[in-house]
């Protein structure tokens, strides 16, 4: 009898291809567009390589000292100074694209920046300053612009970000899916007919809990074979990355069948579970990359779409990640939790109207 319950569901579903659609292209487009919006914002940062900086040297300049120290101690660490003797250092910067410009003065010295350039200017004003404190001290022998390579997680691009977090946030709109065949049992009222059968408030359930999970993680898997063939998503570990979502579609699926068995109304359950799912992605990375997220750790972790968002992440940036297991533990604790509670609703509403 549940085989024919499962496979008459997946009949209902299918009658409206429009909410499957939905989940294809509605995933893939608003990737695109976050992807191309956010790109340079998550662009990795690159060390600036060898530029040129442009100096004057006014007589009588108490600093010209400093010049002669310029030229080897620059070219060790990357910047070459040449001296201009026309032009202002406004038209030198912009002209010749230098990367800073100094005036050597009986007063002191001005340190000229390009606004677009702002690495190479802070570079250079740590060496003026180095080279300057040195030859104060007497040593102007060994000055290097002090680096560090800290063992830190990879940048993530917005493509990879993105591309896979959206998948993760439709797949929690799973409810979508579902308003065909939610609409078609009240139409024709089919659970006065479940009332009369033998079927359980377990059976019921999952009657309608497997087509919603299948049409969904096709639609879902669909979109993200698609975003990495044309958009160039990177998933890192597949059959990890698979199961996660798989599970968050269950998870939600499990989640917002329950507000509808609680509720009995599929606007209320659109409303309450479009809410919920919106704040949880809001604080879990969804809308801004949870790297740039300004809530606390322990306010993301309430999150189940932040322990899959980052996860999914890691696991394409470094291969492994600490958040696979609290992800799955999470959402196999939500499924769990939410199907007890949908089925007891469902029994408790037999019942009443039995």
């Amino acid at each position: 009898m549940i085989r024919y319950l499962i496979k008459n569901n997946f009949k209902i579903m299918f009658r409206s291809p429009v909410n499957i659609l939905l989940y294809v292209l509605c995933p893939i487009l608003i990737s695109a567009i976050l992807i191309s919006a956010f790109s340079t914002l998550m662009e990795s940062y690159e060390a600036p390589g060898e530029f040129e900086v442009g100096y004057t040297v006014e007589e009588d300049s108490p600093y010209a000292g400093i010049v002669s120290a310029l030229a080897p101690v620059g070219k060790e660490n990357g910047i070459i100074f040449n001296r201009y003797d026309g032009g202002t250092p406004e038209e030198l910067l912009q002209s010749r694209e230098l990367g800073g410009f100094i005036t050597f003065t009986k007063e002191g010295y001005t340190i000229y920046e390009s606004k677009n350039r702002q690495v190479e200017g802070a570079k250079l004003e740590y060496m003026i300053s180095a080279v300057y404190n040195s030859m104060i001290s007497g040593n102007v022998s060994d000055i290097r612009i002090p680096t560090e390579s800290p063992e830190v997680a990879p940048a993530i691009n917005s493509t990879d970000y993105y591309g896979m977090v959206y998948m993760v946030y439709f797949g929690w709109c799973a409810i979508v899916c579902a308003a065909g065949l939610f609409a078609q049992e009240k139409k024709h009222q089919i659970l006065d007919r479940f009332r009369v059968s033998d079927l359980s408030s377990a059976q019921i359930y999952f009657g309608r809990a497997i087509p919603i999970v299948t049409v969904v993680a096709i639609g879902i898997g669909l979109a993200s074979v698609i975003s990495a063939v044309v958009l160039g998503v990177h998933w890192g570990n597949i059959l990890i990355s698979g199961m996660l979502l798989i599970l968050s579609i269950i998870a939600a699926t499990a989640f917002e069948m329950m507000i509808y068995e609680i509720s009995h109304s599929m606007i209320a359950t659109i409303i309450l579970s479009f809410g919920i799912v919106w704040w949880l992605g809001y604080i879990g990375g969804t809308f801004e990359t949870y790297m740039f997220s300004s809530w606390s750790e322990s306010v993301k972790l309430i999150s189940p779409l932040y322990h899959t968002n980052r996860a999914l992440v890691e696991l394409s940036s470094m291969g492994h990640s600490d958040y696979i297991l609290s992800s799955v533990v999470f959402l196999i604790a939500i499924t769990v939790i939410c199907s007890l509670i949908a089925i007891l609703a469902g029994s408790v509403r037999r019942k009443e109207r039995a």
